[in-house]
């Protein structure tokens, strides 16, 4: 039985950390299931540039994965800031009504793995349909494509199930189970997959049960692409194996964690003994309040405050930013204020390079006061942070890492 995957393969560009993939949505998957298994049979569909066919077919050299190509002038680019920036891409003259179809693949007729792409509209008509509209501009449902499936399962994130519910049911926000129910009565499917982050995902089912799968913590996290193995995985899990839509996920979501530590994905034999070292990531209804503590005199120390505290309220966070809240002002009103802040936080988001003398009063006071603290640090010394690993601080090098960990506090 092959699988066959159908989307955009782009050219991903991290600058920091710094990180160069010719993969997308439709390579990635592709590249994690014969990662799963060396025996299956993987068909990539998708569309770059002439020029870089060759580096695609080295990267599936030594796989069974074949490539069924079509040309166009360019490969899409994503350009990322750091793994958790919403990326730039190129071209960007991309217009949604106008986007050409794609339709010369081979894919009809076979269980296919879809995935939205930016630069046209893919068509196809499956067995089975595993779909994760992944467009960072306008997501689309398959019933305003020309897709269709005799099985199909939506797997896609929360911001895309709230796009689609919004702007369809003509109903007020409700919560995500029952979004995730208006869409699979909408669309006619059997299942929806819904991708939740750190929270794991909830899996709703037409006919067996429905109910939430875990996140599993790991030591260090780069997230773009985390989706897309998690996509590979339960198309995996689900085609292959055969196993039921809940315990698909399961799978997906352990594949993830190794995938997101480690940068590659395993065979599906180690994935038991991989679970055994890992924590679940219990779920909360609990909005927790974060006090984001760092300098903010100068465009860079800005910058980072403004990209700590997006990120952290996209995690879910209620965030307290002295810079936000209160502004630069008079000692005997700042400082009163933020102490305040600290003492009604669940936890401290502390930004540590450059040593600023108020942010260190900060940890301080907050280790004081018995709050858990996560130290954002990359360039400072083990000597500079001593005091804080002593203290109970948890400290990380890594952005993204660092954010997803604070959620597992």
């Amino acid at each position: 039985m092959a699988i066959h995957i159908l989307g955009g393969v782009y050219r991903e560009i991290c600058a920091w950390p710094e990180r160069f993939h010719l993969l997308g949505s439709a390579g990635r998957a592709a590249l994690c299931i014969t990662n799963l298994s060396r025996d299956e049979d993987v068909v990539l569909h998708s569309k770059i540039a002439k020029r870089d066919e060759v580096e695609l077919t080295e990267l599936f050299a030594f796989t069974k994965c074949k490539l069924d190509l079509s040309f166009q002038e360019e490969t899409t680019e994503f350009f990322y800031d750091h793994p958790l920036a919403t990326p730039k891409i190129y071209p960007d003259d991309f217009l949604p009504g106008e986007l050409p179809e794609y339709s010369d693949h081979k894919a009809d007729g076979k269980d296919v793995v879809l995935f939205g792409m930016i630069d046209c509209v893919p068509t196809v008509r499956a067995k089975t349909l595993i779909y994760d509209p992944q467009n960072a501009r306008i997501p689309q449902l398959l019933s305003q494509m020309q897709c269709s499936g005799e099985q199909v399962i939506y797997v896609l994130n929360a911001g895309e199930l709230s796009h689609f519910y919004k702007s369809h049911s003509g109903s007020a926000e409700k919560p995500l189970q029952d979004q995730a129910r208006w869409l699979l009565d909408h669309e006619r499917v059997e299942c929806v997959v819904v991708k939740c982050g750190a929270q794991g995902a909830y899996v709703c089912v037409a006919k067996e049960g429905s109910g939430w799968v875990p996140a599993y913590e790991s030591h260090i996290i780069d997230p773009i692409g985390s989706g897309d193995s998690f996509v590979a995985a339960f198309s995996y899990f689900k085609l292959i194996k055969g196993l039921s839509h809940l315990d698909a996920a399961k799978y997906a979501s352990i594949s993830t964690a190794f995938y997101v530590q480690n940068g590659v994905m395993t065979g599906a034999e180690h994935l038991d003994n991989f679970a055994k070292t890992l924590k679940e990531h219990k779920l909360t209804d609990k909005k927790k309040k974060v006090y984001l503590a760092g300098p903010f005199f100068s465009v860079s120390q800005m910058w980072l405050i403004n990209e700590a505290k997006s990120n952290l309220e996209a995690f879910g966070f209620d965030v307290f930013s002295p810079y936000h809240e209160l502004g630069i002002g008079p000692a005997e009103i700042v400082a009163p204020k933020d102490a305040e802040a600290i003492d009604n936080a669940d936890m401290v988001y502390a930004i540590f390079d450059g040593h600023d003398p108020g942010t260190l009063f900060e940890i301080g006071y907050a280790i004081k006061a018995k709050k858990p603290v996560m130290v954002f640090s990359e360039q400072s010394t083990e000597e500079q942070l001593k005091m804080y690993a002593g203290t109970g601080c948890i400290i990380e090098n890594d952005f993204a890492t660092s954010i997803y960990k604070l959620t597992w506090l």
